[in-house]
């Protein structure tokens, strides 16, 4: 019997290149990725600011010129006649790099963000100066209502006021000492985890119920605590009278000394908690 044998040409591998494909980032890379991250959301926060700030002076101007009367002097009048003809083109300027920031700052949480079209993007916008300089240790250890020592986060309430996050720990004492009479402590009710101080006495120009704020705080509270999952959390709160002032669980509530309890919801607070931690690069 005649045995014919013939081999097919053989083909390159491809599981080689899909291994290469599959490999997970390196530490380095990972550490680079998030570094770089924090830069464009620092920013972009920035840049953000100033152009509300900008559409702000702007609007208090547009609407100083409707309450006056224009200036019987020919050269002041018409002075004041070209800035109110310009004040709704810069509005509507100051309204179109508010849009495209905030567009950039969606796209900065998707679930893949593509750093470097986002970089190229805030280039194209002016920012790219500003990229170069940026200090992202330095904003954010310079931010307003930071203690000096405070290696928490801190993130701002929708009325301004700072919110100081700690550490996922009992022993807390700086947040005690930095703590006034006017400041509110929150802490979830049914387990462990951050306390989390309100500093109302920084802005005496709000009242200390003021509600908008005490939610903010209590979603935080929440979201830091292994009840992040839940739809609904009770979170109680304190003035600072009402906390351990000594031991091994200095800042820590007692049910029995709240003030009042509210009903928080850990996943108002999700986007908030990640801006603080990857603008402040501390995870808690």
């Amino acid at each position: 019997m005649l045995l014919l044998s013939f081999s097919l040409p053989r083909q390159p591998c491809a599981l080689p290149t899909l291994a290469r494909r599959a490999r997970p980032l390196s530490a380095a890379a990972v550490r680079d990725a998030g570094c770089e991250r924090r830069l464009l959301r620092g920013v972009l926060a920035e840049a953000l600011e100033k152009q509300r700030r900008k559409r702000f002076a702007l609007t208090e101007q547009s609407g100083a010129l409707e309450r006056s009367q224009l200036p019987s002097e020919a050269k002041a009048r018409a002075k004041a006649v070209a800035r109110a003809e310009a004040l709704p083109l810069l509005l509507r300027e100051c309204d179109a790099a508010e849009a495209a920031l905030s567009d950039l700052h969606a796209r900065l949480y998707e679930r893949r963000p593509d750093l470097p079209a986002l970089r190229r993007a805030m280039e194209e916008l002016g920012l790219e100066q500003r990229l170069e300089l940026y200090d992202v240790d330095r904003a954010a250890m310079d931010q307003w209502g930071r203690p000096a020592g405070f290696d928490g986060l801190v993130v701002d309430s929708p009325r301004g006021v700072p919110i100081l996050i700690g550490r996922q720990s009992f022993a807390d004492p700086l947040l005690r000492r930095v703590a006034r009479g006017a400041d509110l402590w929150f802490q979830v009710r049914a387990s462990r985890g951050s306390r989390v101080l309100l500093r109302t006495s920084m802005r005496r120009d709000l009242t200390r119920s003021h509600r908008e704020c005490m939610e903010a705080a209590a979603d935080l509270a929440a979201y830091f605590s292994p009840l992040r999952r839940h739809g609904e959390v009770e979170v109680m709160y304190t003035d600072s009278r009402h906390v351990a002032k000594r031991g091994g669980r200095v800042g820590q509530l007692k049910d029995g000394k709240k003030i009042g309890l509210l009903t928080a919801h850990p996943e108002r607070a999700a986007l908030l908690a990640r801006e603080a931690q990857d603008e402040q690069g501390w995870p808690v």
